[in-house]
């Protein structure tokens, strides 16, 4: 199974565009939310039997999802120092139109990456994952207004992961992205596909231009989706807690696929410790988390 993730946050507004890739079927799905007024709009696409343009070569791949009523492409340039997102969503009764281009600029000193491979453990597969963060520039139209997102303000993060999944998978991840300070920080926190998670997991903070390793991460939630979620590890460089904001919840069945996930944009409340001693006090940091149930 393959996910492309593209998220994108400034002063007023936080998104973001999956792309999911089973092979015998593929969906989309955007969601945006106003960080003023807490509005949401989400799109969805199903379909068969499967995307046929997953990313291949980071230098320069083209992922489309297009149909008449929803289409996304992102295109990464990585050889051009560039990482274009354009889509466009039609409207209904219940949501309007929405359409935007974004742009991530690698040539800034504020962009980082992190590449990581984590084998199993007890199989003879692995999960391939990457992940960049940048300045973003660009600009959002919705019907109910149009943002023009510029650099200074606006920061982009883009995840690629490649894996098998046992016929039952829990995934849980946590995603912030922002500036602290002038200065811009991202971070992925979540659960690993090892058991020996100290030695493989790819949760990373980045800052100002450097990727810090991080350890693992125990994410808890004491009182439900809708409550705080606990983020701690063992080595007091992780105290973070995540308070919801607004969720956007999906059950799907296809086939034999089952999926059950929660989109939640919300924000972040806590420290994290840099490997250079460095201490970063969060407060009301945005971020979009992600519970995920699959099913076989």
């Amino acid at each position: 199974m393959e996910t492309v993730r593209f998220m994108f946050c400034d002063d007023a507004n936080i998104g973001e565009i999956e792309l999911f890739n089973a092979g015998y079927f593929s969906f989309m799905e955007a969601t945006l939310w106003n960080r003023n007024t807490r509005r949401r709009i989400a799109y969805r696409r199903v379909f068969f039997p499967g995307l046929r343009h997953m990313v291949r070569n980071f230098q320069n791949a083209v992922l489309t999802c297009r149909s008449p009523q929803r289409f996304v492409r992102i295109h990464g340039r990585l050889n051009r120092r560039h990482v274009h997102v354009d889509f466009d969503f039609q409207g209904s009764g219940s949501r309007p139109p929405c359409h935007g281009r974004l742009e991530m600029n690698l040539e800034e000193k504020s962009t980082a990456d992190l590449s990581s491979v984590l084998p199993y453990g007890v199989k003879r597969r692995c999960l391939a994952s990457y992940q960049l963060t940048a300045p973003l520039q660009g600009w959002i139209g919705t019907g109910y207004e149009d943002y023009r997102i510029s650099f200074g303000t606006g920061v982009g993060f883009y995840d690629v992961r490649k894996a098998y999944f046992s016929t039952r998978t829990k995934i849980n991840k946590l995603v912030g992205l922002g500036y602290l300070d002038g200065r811009l920080v991202s971070f992925q926190f979540g659960n690993s596909v090892n058991h020996d998670e100290t030695r493989y997991n790819d949760n990373v903070l980045f800052y100002d231009g450097t990727a810090y390793p991080m350890p693992p991460v125990k994410i808890t939630r004491p009182f439900g989706i809708g409550g705080d979620w606990i983020i701690q590890d063992t080595e007091s460089m992780v105290d973070l807690a995540f308070t919801l904001v607004s969720d956007n919840a999906r059950k799907m069945s296809v086939f034999l696929f089952r999926t059950d996930y929660h989109t939640v944009y919300g924000k972040f409340n806590g420290m994290l410790l840099l490997g250079s001693g460095e201490s970063l006090s969060l407060k009301s940091f945005p971020g979009i988390g992600k519970k995920i149930v699959l099913r076989v």
